[in-house]
């Protein structure tokens, strides 16, 4: 009898105990969170959930810290749990359980888009990367330029991560660390380059970076899309015989931001990246190759033409030539048909 009732009172305790921890958790759980201003938390691929707690514990951002951490310990025991990456608002209007649903589901992340363009420069791209994550674009240019991120990612054919981002719109973080978005940027081109370009890269006995550096340059003459296979042949053609490529894109990359009509002074400045001087390709890329400036490297037009200059119209194309004879009446055709313009641009304001 004596045993019977003592087994009846554990039990009751127990019950009792079990419902008061569940009314505490409850409680806790509906609970706003104790922060006076709202504050930003990011958390990083990866993070395991403890180091999250223990990020929000040293904020003063969460009450009941050992409450979390037991529980988080107890349900790890048989199940595991992940906290999604991004960066979550942290303010007293959020109560616990709407934080932990947060991280637990990625919603009401804050997100902010990133847009890279087709032939991005790396001055651009670093005005824009600074303005999305509230960084200085002096600092995020020379993390872009210096080696040591390259090394860091594991990009052991280049020389800095210009070339190595893909044009298109990106989900970053507000408060998200800059080498930590360049690492995810990086890491999509990657994805992508070994997916659909490595394997022939390879059979064609072409390096990454030769194959990034001369889409760059391609990228940076073609306005009209039909003609990126056709450019790049004219390139292949070049780097074939041993020519100079003679490419206008290098040398406004050689002469620094903001680009500014060439003359014939700049085609002379001694200077890697100047394809006027040196023979065979620059040192990398000069700015963002597209998908299709990569396809067209890699899949060129297969012709003989050596020369091309603008046509000079509307239409973004340009005129192609086998010999420098023909090259120079294409020239003296693309000046005709800009004065042919200019008069009737006169006429009409007449």
């Amino acid at each position: 009898m004596r045993l019977g009732r003592m087994v009846r009172r554990v039990l009751f305790a127990s019950i009792v105990g079990f419902v008061v921890a569940i009314g505490v958790i409850a409680i806790a759980l509906l609970s706003p969170l104790p922060v006076p201003e709202r504050q930003v938390l990011f958390v990083p691929e990866g993070t395991p959930v403890r180091q999250v707690l223990q990020m929000l514990e040293q904020r003063g951002a969460v009450r009941f810290a050992w409450l979390w951490k037991q529980l988080a310990w107890s349900v790890g025991q048989f199940h595991r749990v992940s906290i999604r990456m991004g960066s979550y608002e942290l303010s007293h209007a959020i109560t616990h359980v709407q934080l932990f649903g947060n991280l637990l589901t990625g919603r009401n992340r804050l997100v902010r888009p990133l847009t890279i363009y087709e032939g991005e420069t790396t001055p651009h791209l670093a005005g824009a990367l600074a303005r999305v994550l509230d960084d200085d674009s002096a600092r995020v240019y020379r993390l872009i330029v210096g080696d040591s991120l390259a090394r860091a990612f594991g990009l052991v054919d280049a020389p800095s991560l210009e070339g190595y981002v893909l044009p298109a719109t990106y989900e970053l973080f507000e408060r998200e660390p800059t080498d930590h978005a360049l690492r995810r940027i990086v890491r999509h081109f990657d994805a992508v380059w070994q997916e659909r370009f490595a394997s022939t890269a390879r059979k064609q006995g072409l390096l990454r970076q030769q194959v990034l550096t001369l889409a760059s340059i391609v990228e940076g003459e073609v306005v009209n899309p039909i003609e990126y296979r056709r450019i790049a042949g004219v390139y292949w053609n070049r780097l074939r015989r041993r020519m100079k490529l003679e490419a206008d894109p290098t040398v406004q990359y050689a002469l620094g931001f903001p680009p500014r009509r060439l003359s014939f002074r700049d085609y002379k400045i001694e200077h890697p990246y100047n394809t006027y001087r040196i023979v065979g390709l620059p040192p990398g890329p000069i700015k963002a190759p597209s998908i299709r400036s990569i396809e067209a490297v890699l899949d060129p037009e297969v012709h003989d033409y050596l020369f091309f200059c603008s046509a000079g119209d509307s239409s973004g194309l340009h005129r192609f030539a086998r010999t420098y004879t023909e090259h120079l009446a294409n020239v003296r055709q693309y000046h005709r048909t800009l004065q042919e313009q200019g008069k009737l641009s006169n006429l009409s304001r007449r």
